[in-house]
This record gives structure tokens, C-alpha cells and sequence, in this order.
């Protein structure tokens, strides 16, 4: 995926790609989730692939489930598609 875009694809997770399931693709993750770096929450297996970690709103309070999570930019090193200027996603802050 290239970095400050979305696609959307159909939800094959079956019964799992829950927050913190391991997946190893775009669509092994319900959605509100996104298959990224197992780093970026304590409750990702660290072995995996992938992790199922949630999307956030950067200008709402941190709904992240994580332990120690924060909901961190998704264009943190390129500039927001307009309107998606809020988007972002649970980390671990030094992740």
C-alpha cells in the first residue's frame, strides 16, 4: 500500500481480524482496522506477520484499546489527503 492512500477491499477475515488478530493482508482485518506492524501495540503477537490495529480520530480524545496507545497521524511524514486530515491510527508512541 502506498503510504496516504486507501483501497477498499472485501472483509475476508472470517471470524477473526479482530483488534490485535495477526493477518497478513489487506483484507484479514475487520473494518476500522488496518493490517500493520504487530509493533505498534504490546497485545500484537510480535511473531506475526501483521497486526489488526484500529484507525483513530487525531482531533478526538484517544479511544485507543491498546495499552499505552495513542492515536497517531496516518500522514505523519507526507501531507493529508484533503477531508482525511483526521485520520489516524493506534500506537505505541515510540513505535
Amino acid at each position: 500500500m502506498v503510504l496516504g492512500s486507501f483501497l477498499c477491499v472485501l472483509d475476508a477475515s472470517g471470524d477473526e481480524g479482530q483488534a490485535f488478530d495477526g493477518c497478513e493482508f489487506a483484507n484479514a482485518c475487520d473494518p476500522g482496522l488496518s493490517c500493520l506492524d504487530p509493533e505498534l501495540a504490546v497485545e500484537c503477537d510480535p511473531m506475526s506477520t501483521g497486526c489488526c490495529v484500529p484507525f483513530c480520530d487525531i482531533s478526538a480524545p484517544n479511544t485507543c484499546p491498546g495499552q499505552g496507545q495513542e492515536c497517531i497521524s496516518w500522514y505523519e511524514d507526507v501531507p493529508a489527503l484533503p477531508g482525511l486530515e483526521n485520520v489516524g491510527v493506534c500506537s505505541l508512541p515510540d513505535a
